[in-house]
């Protein structure tokens, strides 16, 4: 009886562990002429993938960076 506990326990946490988390959204840049950057951001979590694509100014889009990190940092 003992061995079949140990046996299940170490399947359970075998099966815990060899799930991963997802990142579920990816963000790419691209650079355009007259100081503009292309943002695409695909969401993989959802079915079908959701694909967002956004032009900023540079400035812009350095402010909503800032602004991101400083949330994500309050958060923790």
């Amino acid at each position: 009886m003992k061995n079949y506990t140990l046996i299940l326990l170490l399947l359970l946490t075998v099966n815990i562990f060899s799930q991963e988390k997802q990142k579920c959204i990816t963000v790419k840049e691209e650079k355009l002429p007259d100081y503009k950057i292309k943002v695409i951001t695909t969401n993989h979590c959802v079915e079908p993938k959701e694909i967002t694509i956004a032009t900023y100014i540079i400035t812009e889009w350095e402010k909503k960076k800032k602004k991101k990190r400083k949330t994500r940092k309050n958060d923790q």
